[in-house]
């Protein structure tokens, strides 16, 4: 069981396969506990034989209920699932949201420790860096080969002059150009932003926020359409603003961008380039060369089912058919597009995956009716 306490503000493991929560987002606000349940009146016709210690149906009444219960106003959908998390509905986006944010605040805090460490540990010790090694390496190549990049020639110098030991002064000045000569290293400012290798740390933190947003794209999207269509009555009106916004930016207009960038870039540089694979490999570092945009499915597929899940509260008949729709299409497009490189023998393993999702999609559809 996952339990979050603002007293001490950790994450607390105790016994499994439960979850509850104490969170106190305003002060003095009263949440469901869902391990303590209303207390239990016998029925009439029953109370004898439970109170009999004899019988086979006796229930000791002074055992504390470890069981989740659900409050009697509780609603099927979201309202339930806030109640067995021990949340109020409206707090749901804000919870949620709240660890996305913090999560993505620890990795560009951590990001910037590594970071800084490696810049003064290339202060202190000289980062000749990769740049600096390239450079190095080719004037140590035009030296070897007796090669120079520039060369002038000063026509105030007499061509029959000779030197001290008799030998004539040539009228060539080599002059090069590289500011790196043999067993010299430049060390550039520490403060600077991409200090030779230094700037795949940027790449790295990309990379590394694009995988956050991945994880969390299709909860931002259920709860921030399900924030705004609550109303004033049930939520702030701050509230539903932020979950607008935060449904634009995250679950809208960053993945829109990440597959422009992707779209507009070309698939050598995708797979070949080291920082670009680092930035932008989350999204497609695991399918074959040309089938980079099959990330466009995962987006198309998280936000369609955000919508449907967030805005059809009412309904969970309508939103078992939409979902059934929305796993049939996206099996179809698997099935046909197979964006895996030949011997990852995913084809097969994708496919079973794709029928067990429909399955429960059809039994989502067969069983609402009687649950809701």
């Amino acid at each position: 069981m996952l339990s979050y306490s603002t007293l001490s503000g950790f994450l607390i493991f105790d016994e499994p396969y439960l979850l509850s929560s104490d969170i106190t987002l305003t002060k003095g606000a009263q949440h469901w506990d869902p391990l303590s349940g209303p207390s239990f009146n016998a029925p009439s016709i029953f109370a004898d034989q439970i109170n009999d210690p004899t019988s086979s149906i006796h229930l000791e009444l002074n055992t504390p209920n470890t069981l989740f219960m659900l409050p009697l106003n509780a609603t099927s959908g979201m309202s339930s699932f806030a109640s067995t998390i021990g949340l109020r509905p409206q707090d749901l986006f804000t919870v949620c949201l709240s660890v996305f944010l913090f999560i993505i605040a620890g990795t560009i805090v951590l990001s910037l420790f590594v970071w800084m460490i490696h810049l003064i540990a290339s202060t202190i010790f000289g980062s000749g860096g990769i740049n600096g090694v390239q450079q190095t390496s080719k004037t140590l190549g035009e030296r070897r080969n007796g090669r120079f990049s520039t060369a002038s020639v000063d026509a105030s110098v007499n061509p029959h002059s000779t030197d001290e030991s008799g030998r004539p002064l040539n009228a060539i000045t080599f002059r090069p150009t590289s500011r790196l000569i043999a067993g010299q290293r430049t060390c550039k400012n520490w403060f600077k932003l991409r200090p030779d290798i230094s700037s795949f740390h940027w790449n790295v933190l990309h990379g590394n926020l694009v995988r956050i947003l991945v994880w969390f794209h299709l909860p931002v999207t259920i709860f921030s359409c399900y924030q705004m269509t609550m109303g004033r009555s049930h939520a702030s009106l701050s509230s539903i603003v932020l979950a607008a916004f935060s449904f634009l930016i995250f679950s809208t207009l960053i993945p829109v961008f990440l597959i422009v960038k992707v779209t507009t870039t070309s698939t050598n540089k995708l797979y070949d380039e080291t920082r670009t694979l680092l930035a932008l490999g989350p999204l497609y570092n695991q399918y074959r060369h040309g089938s980079q945009l099959f990330a466009c499915l995962l987006f198309a597929t998280n936000f369609a089912f955000g919508i449907v899940i967030g805005c059809g509260q009412k309904s969970g008949t309508a939103q078992a058919i939409l979902i059934l729709v929305i796993e049939v299409v996206s099996a179809l497009v698997t099935s046909v597009w197979l964006p895996w490189g030949q011997g990852a023998s995913m084809g097969f393993i994708s496919f079973l995956f794709c029928v067990a999702r429909i399955v429960i999609a059809v039994l989502l559809v067969i069983l609402t009716p009687t649950v809701c």
